[in-house]
């Protein structure tokens, strides 16, 4: 990117973060503010990803932060009049954890990039974009940065578990609890010792299965991690009642022997022989998607990982 192309872009942060905005923040009458950033990864390079900062009403103080990522489906509404969106996870945790006294961050990785639900391997990678925004509302004068914790659904939840991995806890400020809502788990890191709590939600009829997640579980505990793990009864990968399984393309093919990112790179299935990008793609992408989205049990999942982010709080 060429020097005058990176001013005009900061001069454009610059402008929106002075600006008060409401997106969100308008249908929860919650107070909100532009908190956009320029990030980077490695597929789209540097460009700026739309993040709206939303803050419990009449609260004074620093206040714990969840950052939230949405899934492939960004079916939640606006952020920013309309410059982003998210998903309904991450609409309805805004209600839920500003009430209970938290701020929340919702960013867009998908805007401007031209992807769809179905382009799996065209997604950005989403957790440097968190990781970015962190370090960002770190020194926000209103965050409290001993109480950082990140969430998401779905891709959102697979970008969660892109944290689990020992190259992600050399940048800090870390995070003081991970929550991950419906990842597939059929890539996962190798497990190593975690200085955060984890929790990995599952819907129990999934198109994605929960055995891996289960597996990741294991294998996360084995190395001394504090790990919840949820299964709900009765539900689809978006938390509802009403799951079916559609054509579509759906990471789930290799549920029984999912694939290990290693510390050292290199990548195997569980069963220890070598794994590729393209055995990755052949065996591990399917066309068993699921619909249905009546979300009865969504608002018991938001409540879950709200409780669980209130009881890692440190306090001063």
């Amino acid at each position: 990117m060429s020097g005058w192309h990176k001013l005009a872009l900061s001069s454009l942060l610059i402008l929106l973060s002075a600006c008060q905005t409401t997106g969100l923040g308008q249908k929860w009458q919650v107070p909100s503010e532009d908190v956009s950033f320029l990030g980077t990864e490695r597929r789209y390079g540097e460009r700026v990803i739309p993040a709206e900062l939303y803050f419990p009403k009449n609260a004074g103080g620093k206040r714990p932060l969840i950052i939230t990522q949405h899934g492939s489906s960004r079916d939640g509404g606006a952020i920013l009049k309309g410059k982003g969106r998210t998903d309904e996870l991450s609409a309805r945790l805004i209600k839920v954890a500003t009430d209970r006294g938290f701020a929340v961050a919702v960013l867009d990785a998908f805007e401007g990039t031209g992807v769809r639900p179905g382009s799996k391997m065209k997604f950005p990678q989403a957790w440097q974009y968190a990781a970015q925004l962190r370090k960002k509302l770190a020194a926000h004068p209103r965050i409290d940065a001993q109480n950082l914790f990140y969430t998401g659904f779905s891709f959102g939840g697979g970008s969660v578990l892109n944290f689990l991995h020992a190259k992600a806890l050399k940048t800090p400020p870390l995070w003081r609890g991970v929550a991950a809502a419906e990842p597939a788990c059929s890539k996962i890191n190798e497990a190593v010792k975690l200085p955060f709590a984890v929790m990995i939600i599952k819907g129990a009829e999934s198109h994605y299965p929960p055995a891996p997640c289960a597996f990741y579980r294991d294998m996360l505990e084995a190395a001394g991690n504090d790990v919840s793990y949820l299964l709900v009864a009765k539900s689809n990968h978006f938390f509802s009642a009403n799951g079916r399984i559609v054509d579509g393309i759906a990471v789930n093919g290799c549920s029984d022997n999912p694939v290990i990112h290693m510390s050292d790179g290199r990548l195997q299935f569980a069963d220890g022989t070598e794994a590729t990008r393209e055995k990755f793609i052949k065996r591990c992408i399917t066309r068993r998607a699921g619909a249905g989205k009546s979300r009865e049990h969504l608002d018991f999942v938001v409540a879950q990982i709200v409780d669980f982010f209130s009881a890692q709080q440190v306090t001063k």
